[in-house]
């Protein structure tokens, strides 16, 4: 599995935190996988920042991106302005969070 770390991602995040994202996505597996789209996605907190994982359905291709940052965003992308997207995957991050106390 290849991984590209978007500038957004790489001028927000630190190396570990960036790291530490993409080998939970990988271990761990997608937060959020849609069936019909093949994309599988989670979303990481560190503080108050979040750092999208998705993986491209075509290719196996991991991207790491600041979701802030829209005009970076592949149009493959989770889709940030549903609000539903987003929260469903921070929900799921939480509850791993929680788990893992």
């Amino acid at each position: 599995m290849s991984v590209v770390v978007k500038p957004s991602a790489r001028e927000t995040f630190t190396p570990r935190e960036l790291a530490t994202a993409y080998r939970d996505f990988t271990e761990s597996g997608p937060q959020y996988v849609n069936a019909q789209s093949g994309l599988k996605a989670s979303a990481y907190w560190f503080g108050t920042r979040v750092l999208i994982a998705y993986e491209e359905a075509e290719t196996g291709v991991v991207l790491l991106v600041h979701p802030t940052s829209q005009d970076e965003m592949s149009f493959k992308s989770v889709d940030t302005h549903d609000p539903g997207n987003v929260d469903r995957i921070a929900h799921a991050t939480h509850l791993r969070n929680d788990r893992s106390s």
